[in-house]
Formats: C-alpha cells, structure tokens, sequence
C-alpha cells in the first residue's frame, strides 16, 4: 500500500517537472503531499498548469533541461518527475526524504506500477525494473521518472549535459537508494518507431559510461532473433515489430558508437 499521510513536515521539495503536453497529470497528487512541494513546470510548448511556476525552457536535452530547473528551484530537495506520472499515497515524498537521510545516500528514486491498462510486457519489465518491498536498500540504477536529491548535492554534482540517460551517467561511483514504498502509477505504450529511438539513444549512453554493446555485429543480430520470437509466441503476433524494433535499437547505437 502506499504510505499514508501524517502531520505535515516542515521539509521543502521542489518537484521539477520537464513537459512538452501542457498540465502535468501527477499536480494535484504532489500537491496533497504531507510535505511543502513547489512544484516547478519546465515546459516546451504550452504549459497549462495552474497555481505553480512555470520556466520556459527551449528543449536542449534531458539533462540540461533538468539542470537549469536544480539552479531556480527554491526547496532544500529536488523532486525529479514526468508528466505523465502519477504519484500514489500522501506520504510517498516524505518516505524518499526519510530514505535519503537514514540511508546516506546521494540519491533515491521510487517504484513505478504499470496503468491497469498497460501491456504484459511493460508490466513484467517494471516489476523487474522497481519490484515490491518494504524499507529502502541500495542499487546499482537510477530513474528520474520519481527520483529524489538534496539540492545541494545537484548544484555541487551537477547533471551531465546528455539529451537522454542523464540519471545513468550521474548514479556512477555514487550510493543510490530505492524506496518500493514511493510509488508513482506511469507506464507508456509500446510503439515500434519510439522503441527503435528510444533503445537506440539509451543504448549509445550505456556505451559512453562504458557498458558492453548488447548487440555489437550483424552476426549478434542475427543469432539473437530466436530469442525474439520466443516472446511473440507467448504474447502473440502484436509484439514482434516491438521486439525488433528493440534489437535493431541495440544493433543501431552499437553501429554509431563505434563511429
């Protein structure tokens, strides 16, 4: 269950929100939490939010973007979330900020649940990614979709100037935390042409922080294919364009990367 509120905390988050759609779903939520949230609405277009800041931002990439919101942000914390999250429980903030302090850590970040609406796959790959439990404990990843640090800590380590997969460059050599309790409801539909992008963008970074291609030669591609068809099988004809528009993401940044 998430946490439920209790008497309001003297703590200051300022919940720093990059958006492109207009009013941020999760504002009333954050706004309902036991702990002063500003929140503060970077936007790219026409941002429709009502009663908060809103900083008109060209779009120079996830990290610069995030950055500039750490630099106006007014609260002793940073909440990095989207817009397209939806918080659940009074308490879930409170709970990160508590994590964050008894754990010593230089960041933490929540569990993310899958709409009720969602596909299978995105349902198992987010139990994998945030899965259940009680307390909080220390990973070896990061996701700014609910994602909580000392301001200070952003100001002196600033986000690395990346257009994706900022939270993957700035958690390495660093003590991250996770918090199951924390949890936000935010899911996307899986698009073949996103998929394809996204993977292959995400993948080039992994290369930069210097993780192995997945996916390095056509001979990899080629040998990887049954284990496409292994998923399709079991969730029907609908997920292969899925599945490979994700692998030739992989082979793609794998091509790039090398120059």
């Amino acid at each position: 269950m998430p946490p439920a509120g209790a008497a309001r905390s003297p703590v200051r988050v300022t919940a720093v929100i990059p958006t492109n759609r207009g009013t941020p779903l999760g504002l009333r939520a954050l706004r309902e939490q036991d702990v002063d949230i500003d929140v503060l609405v970077l936007a790219n277009g026409d941002a429709l939010a009502q009663g908060d800041e809103v900083l008109r931002l060209p779009w120079t990439g996830h990290g610069p973007v995030r950055q500039a919101g750490v630099r106006a942000a007014r609260g002793d914390y940073i909440l990095f979330t989207v817009d397209d999250a939806l918080p659940r429980g009074r308490g879930c903030v409170r709970a990160m900020v508590d994590a964050l302090e008894d754990g010593g850590y230089d960041a933490v970040f929540g569990r993310q649940v899958p709409w009720p609406t969602s596909d299978v796959v995105t349902a198992e790959r987010l139990q994998d990614w945030t899965p259940p439990g009680q307390g909080h404990w220390r990973v070896e990843r990061l996701d700014h979709v609910f994602a909580l640090f000392r301001r200070q800590t952003l100001l002196d380590q600033p986000l690395p100037t990346v257009p994706i997969g900022e939270d993957l460059h700035w958690r390495q050599g660093r003590r991250i935390g996770y918090v199951p309790g924390a949890t936000v409801l935010h899911a996307h539909a899986r698009r073949p042409a996103e998929l394809y992008r996204r993977t292959r963008d995400l993948h080039i970074q992994h290369h930069l922080v210097g993780d192995e291609p997945t996916v390095p030669t056509l001979g990899a591609l080629t040998a990887a294919l049954p284990g496409v068809l292994r998923p399709v099988l079991r969730r029907g004809p609908g997920e292969l364009a899925n599945q490979l528009a994700e692998l030739f993401g992989q082979y793609r940044a794998a091509r790039l990367s090398r120059g």
